[in-house]
């Protein structure tokens, strides 16, 4: 089995060729292990050019998913009409995974709508933010920050793990929200930001601002 990886701003995509058999099944579940502990939160695997997939190379695409999910990611299949799709949807996984039949248009499903969803923990308020966080979105995300700040919580957690684009419009509203919190006396944490956000986060020098944790029980406890 061949395996070419390509870089997309909304993740990574793994496009096969060849035998993905009880032989080739482990290269491809530690390539994914690994892109997931690096935090890519979505995978578009491209079986299309596959000359075979065995129930050992189906096992390891369900393990990824699974992995994948568990962080709050995504796991997208790709496959035209033919005998590899029906193996696909044989064994059950286009009810389980999104099943898509090129790669752009698996690409296109990798944009998540934009949302900011507040919970509490006994230990902190958290906003989960998903999407993109461009200058339309931003003063959303900061309004809902400004909520949780203007009342007397110590911890206020920002998930970025699902966010796909950080404007620079965003990383004011994340200005704006952490001199808030000073002047009340609160803290404020980012949490699991992506490979391409942290960058972003790096290059403002904005990693130097503010805390950042890479899962939230670390964010939790911080």
């Amino acid at each position: 089995m061949h395996t070419v990886q390509t870089d997309l701003n909304t993740g990574q995509v793994l496009s096969l060729t060849g035998r993905l058999d009880a032989e080739a099944a482990p290269e491809l579940e530690q390539r994914c292990r690994h892109l997931i502990e690096s935090q890519s939160r979505t995978l578009i695997i491209n079986l299309g050019n596959l000359d075979y997939l065995s129930s050992a190379g189906l096992r390891t695409l369900l393990s990824a998913g699974k992995s994948l999910q568990s962080k709050n990611g995504r796991l997208i299949l790709v496959a035209a009409a033919g005998a590899m799709r029906q193996v696909i949807e044989h064994a059950g996984f286009d009810k389980i995974f999104p099943l898509c039949a090129t790669v752009d248009e698996a690409a296109r499903q990798t944009i998540r709508k934009f949302q900011v969803v507040h919970t509490n923990n006994s230990r902190a308020e958290i906003l989960t933010v998903s999407g993109r966080v461009d200058a339309e979105r931003a003063p959303e995300l900061e309004e809902a920050g400004r909520r949780i700040l203007g009342k007397d919580y110590l911890k206020l957690i920002i998930d970025l793990r699902t966010v796909e684009y950080l404007s620079s419009a965003g990383l004011c509203s994340l200005l704006n929200l952490v001199k808030l919190a000073k002047t009340r006396n609160s803290r404020m944490i980012l949490c699991g930001p992506s490979p391409p956000v942290r960058q972003i986060l790096k290059l403002s020098g904005f990693d130097k601002i503010f805390p950042i944790a890479d899962e939230l029980s670390e964010a939790l406890v911080a």
